[in-house]
């Protein structure tokens, strides 16, 4: 018998869950990709295969849809008598993790019955059969192990065979000609690269329309029924956005006036029955799920959408229209009282750094397993983490994380992830003989969108996010700021230009300020619109020359000291909300800030800081 070490890479990650509209279609797309790898790593365990990646504590982890998340690189041993055995090995879980897909699919198709002459069958039947498997990609690399530094040799080979093989893969032709008639239909709403199974708009009730969430001329394929539909009872599990968002407006109300909540929710209760809302079950802790407070979807709470509502019920059935102006009237004075639930939130996107590192240096097949049972541990308190701080995690897989989280949540919550990180790497790294400071970290990007932007939007800017978190347009011989280990927020608008923030998360003193700042909104005992008006002075001085800075002076150049005396000026005339003065050394915290980063910082520092504190839309203002 011959070990070898076998790589899967399971995907397309940007089809399964970047391809999404509505928050179940995010949620379903990472549970999706998740399910096919865990088929794929059960099926090689059943051969007899060691797995590395992931790391199990019982079999049962592997089962259908179980809690374990497994992300989307499997790695094993494998002992075989040759290459054909081999190959029959690595086969089997590829055939098993195709049909894992399309047993969903017909999961999907079942909970249609009814709806057939509603449906595409002859599209669906083509997208979901066997000899269309293109939805499911299954990249495979192995390596023999051999001699006495045989298992990494393996490892290093087989990710050089890896990457080349995902360069490399084959792409089948879509259609045979330009002209068939099949392909001359509207395609996918989520992506736009296959048919949809959907029959014309006029031939689509409303029935269907509810039962796949679809808005006006939205179209899906098979993968977007299934994740609208797919998973079952286990689909209760995901949040809708809109909840996750509300949550701090729906806290307040429920700890001030408990009464007024509970005649809400007897109303939308009574939507939930007549289908125009949905429940929340989900996100539990300890069997009870954190938002058992107003278990439902919430995006009725927000005025525009529930006049959207009104209107499109109105005429076409009078119970539904007479429970929707019940929820607005009850809605009304808690407007007035409250203000409106913020219309932002936020989500989360985060990576280890420096893993590839951390691997490198495991030689044997203990070292490595213990690296993965290290990121096990971490990506199984990450679910707590989160709803500790009333975000939903959606996905947990090694160093990858991602979720919604509420905006006045959102800092504590990345700040939490990145201790758990470091923690649960930090004794694996030592043990290999990796220095501190090079010990693995964890980037956390936090995108700032509005309710209304599209969900593939989300995630791409708070890929963006994660992408400025990571740091790679620093210049780390010009800039105080290092590469990795970092928090980036990106603050996307839609009356305004998007701002980008970036803190080290062992910048102390800059997180320190950061954390004041946010403090100080919360209290009130700043003004909102002083941001705006110290991005007026950095504007003004800007283009300043430093030409006449006297030599002896290298403290601060011309520029700042105007500067820092207009910031000065403008900080004394200011007054808070109460109609009250600056408090002196909120002034000065500022103004040496003002001097340590640029005014042109210090802004960008203030107006995030006071998205992160807001709690409704009035902390927010018209935006």
């Amino acid at each position: 018998m011959t070990s070898y070490l076998v790589t899967f890479s399971v995907g397309p990650v940007q089809g399964f869950i970047a391809s999404a509209r509505r928050s179940r279609d995010l949620w379903s797309g990472s549970w999706l990709l998740s399910e096919l790898s865990k088929t794929c790593a059960k099926t090689l365990k059943e051969q007899g295969a060691t797995l590395i990646f992931p790391h199990i504590q019982h079999d049962s982890d592997l089962i259908e849809n179980s809690d374990f998340s497994v992300g989307n690189k499997i790695q094993v041993i494998v002992e075989a008598d040759n290459l054909e055995h081999l190959k029959s090995h690595i086969d089997a879980a590829k055939q098993a993790t195709h049909q894992r897909f399309r047993e969903e699919a017909e999961n999907a198709k079942n909970a249609l019955s009814g709806f057939d002459n509603q449906l595409r069958l002859d599209i669906w039947n083509n997208q979901a059969s066997d000899h269309h498997d293109d939805y499911v990609e299954i990249q495979v690399a192995w390596a023999k192990i051999d001699g006495d530094n045989g298992y990494h040799d393996a490892v290093q080979k087989v990710g050089r065979v890896l990457a080349s093989r995902k360069a490399t893969r084959d792409f089948k032709p879509s259609a045979i000609t330009p002209y068939q008639p099949e392909r001359m239909i509207p395609k996918s709403s989520l992506d736009g690269m296959r048919e949809t199974v959907i029959q014309e708009d006029k031939q689509i009730k409303d029935g269907l329309r509810k039962k796949l969430s679809l808005s006006i001329s939205e179209q899906l394929d098979v993968a977007g029924v299934v994740k609208r539909l797919g998973f079952g009872k286990k689909a209760e599990q995901f949040t809708p956005i809109t909840r996750v968002m509300s949550d701090a407006w729906i806290s307040e109300i429920a700890q001030k006036q408990p009464d007024k909540l509970d005649n809400i929710k007897h109303t939308y209760e009574e939507l939930v029955r007549l289908v125009v809302a949905t429940r929340v079950k989900g996100n539990t802790e300890n069997n009870k799920s954190i938002y058992s407070d107003f278990p439902y979807d919430a995006q009725l709470l927000y005025p525009s959408r529930l006049e959207v509502e009104i209107k499109k019920w109105q005429g076409r059935d009078d119970a539904i229209g007479d429970n929707l102006k019940r929820l607005k009237s009850a809605l009304q004075p808690l407007y007035k009282q409250y203000g409106e639930p913020y219309r932002y939130g936020v989500l989360l996107l985060a990576d280890g750094d420096r893993m590839g590192e951390l691997l490198d240096k495991a030689k044997t097949q203990n070292e490595h397993q213990a690296i993965t049972q290290a990121l096990s541990n971490f990506a199984g308190q990450v679910a707590h983490t989160m709803r500790k701080n009333r975000g939903h995690c959606i996905y947990a897989g090694g160093d990858d994380v991602l979720g919604f989280v509420p905006l006045n949540t959102a800092y504590d919550c990345a700040d939490s992830l990145q201790q758990l990180f470091s923690s649960s790497l930090k004794d694996v790294a030592k043990t290999l003989g990796v220095e501190e400071e090079k010990s693995p970290t964890l980037s956390v990007g936090i995108a700032i969108c509005h309710i209304m932007t599209p969900l593939s939007v989300i995630r791409e800017l708070a890929q963006h996010a994660e992408k400025h978190a990571k740091g790679d347009h620093v210049d780390e011989t010009k800039n105080r700021e290092t590469r990795r280990n970092a928090l980036g927020i990106l603050l996307s608008i839609r009356s305004g230009n998007d701002t980008k923030l970036r803190f080290n998360w062992n910048d102390a003193a800059g997180l320190e300020q950061f954390n004041q700042m946010i403090d100080w909104y919360r209290d009130r005992t700043i003004p909102s619109r002083v941001a705006y008006d110290i991005r007026a002075i950095h504007l003004r001085t800007c283009d300043f020359s430093d030409e006449y800075q006297p030599k002896e002076d290298t403290t601060l150049t011309l520029r700042q000291k105007i500067q820092s005396a207009e910031l000065i000026r403008m900080l004394k005339q200011a007054r808070t909300d109460k109609g009250e003065k600056i408090h002196s050394d909120i002034i000065e915290q500022l103004k040496v800030r003002g001097e340590t980063v640029g005014l042109d910082r210090l802004a960008d520092e203030l107006i995030i800081a006071r998205w992160l504190a807001a709690k409704t839309q009035r902390d927010l203002g018209k935006e």
